[in-house]
């Protein structure tokens, strides 16, 4: 069985309408989200209104609060699948910021793929030990089989981040077609003034093979959705 991805940070949904509109016409089976929110206690949770929407389960991993226009939320990441899944669980990366992986283990006929959805530390595409560090502890508590990893990783194609994924995964594109940046305010610190930085990634434990990987243009948000697909799932 073929299986669709989607990989997308949403930027808070602050184009929700926008992002409906495309997940409805992608379709994709399985969707990693990052920056997702959520009121304090769990209303109005952005991946929860997608997935109402569209028609998916959904797990939520909150990351980190803050104030944002008015009122105090929770950050984080946040998976979707059109098949059942069995459970979930946090893996945690860092403190110090705090950084986390989402492990959802989905079933599919038969068979569990685990998923991750993750977001690193953001470097301002500077070299970081700790962004490394992450890594290294994302790679060390991924499952050694049917795993695929999927978010912003924050890092450029020839960061030492990257190179620590490689090294144990394989990355579904090397073309390093980039993700980031749409909007001018997704960071006015290092905003490369177009759509030129790749930051977004799809990687597969080795028994996993992705074809048709895609960035997909849109306004939805500071980053570009990718996509791939995954097989065989059997």
């Amino acid at each position: 069985m073929n299986v669709r991805l989607l990989s997308w940070n949403i930027w808070m949904g602050k184009y929700l309408p926008e992002i409906v509109d495309l997940l409805r016409k992608e379709h994709p089976d399985i969707i990693a989200f990052q920056e997702v929110i959520q009121d304090q206690g769990g209303k109005n949770n952005t991946a929860e209104t997608i997935a109402k929407k569209l028609g998916y389960h959904w797990e939520f991993a909150p990351v980190t609060s803050f104030t944002h226009e008015g009122r105090t939320v929770d950050w984080g990441e946040a998976i979707l699948s059109r098949y059942d899944i069995d459970t979930s669980k946090v893996l945690e990366l860092s403190i110090d910021p705090r950084h986390v992986g989402l492990l959802a283990n989905i079933r599919i006929g038969n068979q569990t793929l685990h998923v991750i959805s993750t977001h690193l530390t953001h470097t301002h595409q500077s070299a970081s030990v700790h962004q490394e560090e992450e890594a290294l502890s994302l790679v060390r508590q991924t499952p050694k089989d049917r795993t695929i990893i999927m978010g912003d990783f924050n890092a450029l194609p020839e960061s030492k981040t990257i190179g620590i994924m490689n090294d144990s995964l394989t990355l579904a594109d090397s073309a390093n077609q980039p993700t980031w940046c749409v909007y001018p305010d997704g960071c006015p610190t290092c905003y490369p003034g177009a759509v030129k930085d790749r930051l977004d990634y799809i990687f597969t434990t080795r028994d996993l093979t992705v074809s048709n990987y895609r960035v997909i243009p849109s306004d939805g948000s500071d980053h570009l959705p990718i996509a791939a697909t995954v097989f065989p799932v059997r």
